[in-house]
């Protein structure tokens, strides 16, 4: 109880009064109720306390049971009171769809924090569940219905005869088997729906207040996915729905303009058909293109990246009214921010959505795709006048100098109302110390397009006033959430968004019109303003037919500090121009030529900046002519030096080719000689072995002759010794005959 609070309630200890024990606000809520309270209502965009058939404002949108089906319709229900929260399980309850009865099954069992199996799944026959702790009897037994796709409970045993899982106390279980990501995501799709841009941490809030459990960041991001999955269909499928939706979307809102592209080159299988991918969309709504016709002729261009699974680059064509409340022109779908992307992204806008006599300026960073795109003329069709957004540039100036306070007095140039203002501030930034050579080479550079980013030099007032292109980036910053989305997602947030806009704004105007206001609500407050500063000043009529005066403003201290002097202004009622060229789109000088001391410290002025710009043109130009000699006499002292180590090189390299020869005849002479040494050797050893041959064969012949005339000899001592025999025999012969023939004789 907090004492300091007065008049807080107190309760004695014997009371009887029922009132809450805790300390309760004005609303009658507690802490905690309070504080899911404000949850509830971060989520859902509706108070806790008031019904949803209550809340007018989400009327169109309001469902019975919040949810969606698959098809993106509002989700069937039963005919009769199944509130898993207060009704039981009984025989004969009656469901559309097995889907429905799966997810009440499911809220049931969660509420009660009764955990479940499925003992049967079968589509065509039945769906058993028992109790998860096998010694509990309770059971529920469902079965379809023979001529529909509605489902019935034919038997159940109701009533739980275990404990059931721990809620409280350190082994208390944090989550429920039931409570699943695709639960999750069927129970919150209506949420989702209305708010694609909620956060994990909201996912895992509205799960904690709606079914007390704490699910993890994994749970609650594959929940989101798959809830996306059911109300927009898978990433691909996303893509080949772009065309059905942007015609669906054409067909209730005529004169919508939209373009669908194909890939040229690419090709993929859709159905078992080649069919060419998806590669780029425009949208434009007609109310945004009516409402345009009203705006100033302004509009702000950027690309803002997607960061879903498949990248990509959403770009935007955003003008303002008059309330400098924002007017979406026109979207596209591109796979990234290149010439050819923005150039088609311009001629549709010019051809489709902008009149063709309507000329328009473009207000936007200095992407080359833009530059490249505004400049297209397009026969039939007003041209385009391109303004660069001075935040961007004095963002560019600022990484050249690497200065805030410098990229500060570059941004007080680019909003100089006059060109003397303009002249004297940007002397002041050349003169500025801390300015490098880095900054100084960036503001010589872009000071020939000063049309494009400084007001002073804005031709014909095309920017009115407007000096950023900060409008796309707001409008960016609203689809920052969506970037993660599918493709169909983000182009129903723009529809939905763009309705939430016409509404609020047609609301605001018929209160406007309804309190009498002649001039729209920012309008009259810039016009009360300056009618309370021009209680301090003094006029003085100098031509009543042309209506021209002289205002005297009395000096004072600037915003910024800087004291100034009484200022004079020539003004001019009939043609609506002053000299302060605060309040005319046209361009001027900046001053009074009815005041000769302003004139002469003007034309000083001017020709003190054209003298000093023709100086500094001159100076760039000799700079550039001695940048270019010696750019010259680099380059001759490069091609000289280039031309002596090629010589040198040259001449090293016939060194090492001499060499190399020399050393390779030298090489041939030694093998040569080596050659011929071994030849010589050879023919040696072989004259040596044939001389050694010839003198065996002579041996041989030797030892054959000898053999020959030891044979002959042999043969003639035979012979000899033959006939020696036969002459023996022989005269042994005639002395056995001599004997005989004496012997005969004698007798």
């Amino acid at each position: 109880m907090d004492h300091s609070i007065p008049y807080s309630r107190r309760y004695a200890s014997d009371s009887d009064d029922d009132g809450p024990e805790e300390e309760v606000d004005e609303d009658g809520l507690t802490a905690k109720e309070a504080e899911r309270a404000e949850i509830f209502k971060k989520v859902t965009g509706r108070d806790i306390r008031v019904p949803l058939f209550r809340d007018v404002s989400l009327a169109d949108g309001a469902v019975v049971d919040g949810g969606k089906s698959f098809l993106l319709g509002a989700r069937p229900i039963s005919k009769r009171d199944v509130d898993a929260t207060t009704a039981m399980i009984s025989k004969g309850l009656t469901f559309d769809t097995f889907l429905e009865l799966k997810i009440w099954l499911k809220e049931f069992s969660i509420k009660h924090h009764r955990p479940y199996i499925v003992v049967h799944s079968d589509l065509k026959k039945r769906y058993t569940l028992k109790c998860v702790d096998k010694r509990c009897p309770w059971v529920v037994r469902a079965r379809p219905f023979k001529k529909g796709p509605s489902w019935h409970i034919t038997s159940c045993v109701a009533t739980h005869m275990c404990r059931g899982p721990k809620l409280d106390g350190k082994d208390a279980q944090p989550d429920h088997r039931q409570l699943t990501s695709e639960f999750i995501a069927y129970k919150l799709s209506a949420e989702i729906s209305s708010l694609p841009i909620m956060s994990i941490k909201s996912v895992q809030d509205t799960v904690k207040s709606r079914f007390a459990y704490d699910v993890k960041y994994g749970k609650a991001w594959k929940a989101k996915q798959a809830a996306f999955k059911m109300l927009y269909g898978d990433w691909e499928e996303a893509y080949n729905r772009v065309p059905r939706l942007l015609l669906a979307m054409a067909a209730t809102n005529p004169g919508m303009v939209h373009v669908v592209e194909p890939s040229a080159t690419k090709m993929t299988l859709h159905d078992g058909k080649r069919v060419r991918v998806f590669h780029r969309a425009f949208w434009s709504f007609e109310q945004c293109t009516r409402a345009f016709e009203h705006c100033r002729p302004v509009i702000a261009v950027d690309g803002t990246f997607l960061t879903g699974q498949y990248k990509g680059t959403l770009l935007v064509a955003i003008a303002n009214d008059a309330s400098n409340r924002l007017v979406p022109l026109a979207f596209a779908l591109v796979e990234i921010e290149n010439n050819d992307n923005w150039q088609w992204f311009f001629h549709i806008l010019r051809t489709r959505v902008i009149p063709p006599s309507k000329e328009v300026c473009v207000i936007s960073d200095r992407h080359q795709g833009i530059l490249n795109a505004v400049e297209l003329a397009i026969p039939g069709h007003a041209p385009l006048h391109h303004r660069w957004c001075m935040r961007h540039f004095c963002a560019n100036f600022y990484r050249a100098c690497k200065s805030k306070e410098l990229s500060d007095l570059l941004q007080d140039c680019c909003l100089a109302y006059s060109e003397r203002r303009f002249a004297n501030l940007y002397n002041g930034l050349l003169k500025h110390k801390d300015l490098n050579a880095g900054g100084q080479e960036f503001l010589h550079r872009h000071l020939i397009f000063n049309s494009k980013w400084a007001r002073a030099y804005d031709e014909d007032g095309r920017r009115y006033g407007q000096m950023t292109s900060n409008m796309a980036e707001c409008f960016n910053n609203v689809l920052k959430g969506v970037r993660a989305l599918p493709v169909t997602a983000i182009i129903q947030y723009t529809f939905e968004k763009l309705n939430v806009y016409f509404q609020n704004y047609t609301d605001e105007t018929e209160k406007e019109i309804a309190n009498n206001c002649e001039f729209p609500t920012k309008v009259q407050e810039f016009m009360d303003f300056q009618a309370r500063k021009a209680d301090s000043q003094t006029a003085t009529c100098y031509d009543n037919v042309d209506w021209v005066y002289q205002v005297n403003e009395p000096g004072g201290t600037t915003q910024g500090g800087v004291q100034h002097g009484g200022r004079a202004f020539r003004v001019s009622l009939k043609t609506c121009e002053c000299t302060c060229m605060a309040t005319q789109p046209t361009k001027g000088k900046g001053a009074w030529e009815g005041n000769d001391k302003e004139e002469s410290v003007w034309e000083e002025a001017v020709r003190t900046v054209r003298k000093r710009e023709k100086e500094a043109l001159e100076r760039k130009r000799r700079e550039e002519i001695a940048k270019k000699k010696e750019e010259d006499d680099r380059m001759q002292r490069g091609y000289e030096e280039y031309l002596l180590r090629n010589k040198r090189r040259n001449d090293k390299l016939k060194a090492e080719r001499d060499r190399e020869a020399r050393a390779k005849f030298l090489r041939s002479c030694q093998l040569e000689q080596i050659a011929r040494e071994r030849a010589n050797r050879m023919h040696l050893e072989e004259v040596a072995r044939e001389a050694e041959r010839i003198k065996e064969e002579r041996a041989q012949m030797e030892d054959a002759k000898t053999e020959e005339r030891h044979h002959f000899f042999d043969s003639v001592v035979q012979l000899a010794r033959d006939i020696r025999e036969k002459e023996e025999l022989a005269e042994e012969s005639k002395k056995k005959k001599a004997r005989g023939e004496g012997a005969f004789a004698t007798q």
